[in-house]
């Protein structure tokens, strides 16, 4: 039982540690069911918006999305 609990654990810590580390994987775990691996368009959105920020070239970000 005690082996269980610490594998659960440890899955959560590295769930949080990849949420520290990339904006899309902290959006999946805010909103799971929304922020799917699949739906590329997302995943695409958050690796642009987190380049932005991250980035100090970008001066302005233009977003055009489908309503």
């Amino acid at each position: 039982m005690q082996v269980q609990d610490n594998k659960q654990k440890i899955i959560q810590l590295a769930k949080l540690e990849l949420a520290r580390r990339e904006f899309f994987y902290y959006c999946n775990q805010k909103a799971g069911d929304f922020y799917k691996k699949s739906r590329k368009y997302l995943v695409n959105l958050c690796n642009e918006l987190e380049d932005f920020i991250k980035d100090d070239d970008y001066n302005v970000l233009i977003m055009n999305l489908p309503p």
